[in-house]
């Protein structure tokens, strides 16, 4: 009977769980897409890397969303076997907490050796790649994003960009207003078109204006200085450009021999996260056991509620550990006790109430 029971529990563990993953892994996907089409029409982000920079992001909400999941997963089943008074069966067939813990184990570590090895490996080196790529995005400034009709401001060229209307030619734009940042004095630029040509090697790219006049001077003086050109060729990107070196990209031998704080408590934080599987499976059975009067999604709610309370302490403590104010030593493992001992205790308590009532 009981590997029928493994079999059945396996079964239905798995699919709900891949059924809820996908379910709010679309949603967190359609939620970050929206926002890089709105960077990419606003010009902050070119077109061609919305799609790279979405697949990257969706590997690191993927593994986040692993142990949320299956943890509903497990009080979505436990609550069903409620309903249809599965749980009542298995329990007058003799199947109690611990045959549905053995039950599960197959499953629960399966889970737990899934998010370690995401999070350790997988995650860093898709978030390194991811930055990456965003700090090539944002060198390539290409005119397709300078959109016409509105004012663009080019950060590392500090430039100030407006086009009235798109070229004749594909790949131009017309009638040009620039105001460029320059040691000696500001410079105001009209040209009749302009267009982004790419220099050789890895000069970067360069905003040529033509046919146009170039303004030196302050505002308010009498001292400016006309000069009118043909064409007028300026730098918009550095020539290199390193990605943003955070811990969450770093590798996990190298975080292991880091000895900085915040690399510290990101390795605290992969760490926790398998572990976190596991705490949430052993205090799941408790949160499903059966009560009579309760609905389906009773222990839904409380588990959400319970799962907020644990990642956010797990955050919290982290933060304290960036800040010095809790120990590395110390770490996040005082964490996992907070959830088990909250449910293992009151499930206690609501036991003892109960064989109270019995005995009176």
């Amino acid at each position: 009977m009981f590997r029928v029971l493994n079999r059945y529990l396996v079964r239905e563990l798995l699919q709900n769980w891949l059924v809820i993953t996908l379910v709010l892994w679309l949603v967190l996907v359609a939620a970050r897409l929206s926002l890089y089409l709105g960077q990419a029409a606003a010009g902050h982000l070119p077109a061609g890397v919305v799609l790279g920079l979405l697949g990257l992001k969706s590997v690191g909400f993927l593994v986040f969303l692993l142990p949320l999941t299956f943890f509903l997963a497990l009080l979505w089943m436990l609550g069903r076997f409620n309903r249809d008074r599965e749980s009542l069966a298995l329990a007058a067939s003799g199947i109690g907490p611990v045959q549905l813990y053995r039950a599960m184990l197959f499953p629960v570590l399966l889970a737990a050796v899934l998010v370690a090895l995401s999070s350790w490996y997988l995650v860093p080196e898709t978030a390194r790649q991811g930055y990456r790529l965003r700090a090539l995005a944002e060198q390539q400034i290409d005119v397709r994003n300078l959109v016409p009709g509105r004012f663009h401001v080019l950060q590392k060229a500090g430039l100030l960009f407006y086009a009235e209307r798109e070229g004749s030619q594909a790949g131009s734009l017309e009638n040009i207003f620039v105001h460029q940042k320059h040691a000696e004095r500001p410079r105001v630029l009209l040209a009749t078109s302009a267009r982004i040509e790419g220099a050789s090697g890895s000069a970067g790219n360069y905003l040529v204006l033509q046919d146009g006049n170039r303004y030196d001077g302050e505002p308010g003086q009498a001292d400016y200085r006309l000069l009118h050109f043909r064409e007028y060729a300026i730098r918009l990107t550095p020539a290199q450009a390193e990605p943003v070196q955070k811990t969450d990209a770093m590798a996990f031998s190298d975080l292991w021999e880091d000895q900085d704080l915040s690399a510290r408590a990101e390795l605290q934080r992969r760490l926790a996260r398998p572990v976190s599987v596991l705490v949430l499976a052993l205090i799941a059975v408790p949160l499903g056991r059966f009560r009579p009067g309760v609905g389906r999604y009773y222990p839904i709610g409380l588990g959400v509620l319970l799962f907020a309370l644990y990642f956010n302490l797990l955050g919290t403590a982290q933060l304290w550990m960036v800040q010095g104010r809790l120990s590395p030593s110390f770490g996040l493992w005082w964490v996992h006790l907070v959830p088990v001992t909250l449910v293992f205790g009151w499930n206690t308590v609501q036991r003892m109430r109960a064989r109270r009532r019995a005995f009176t």
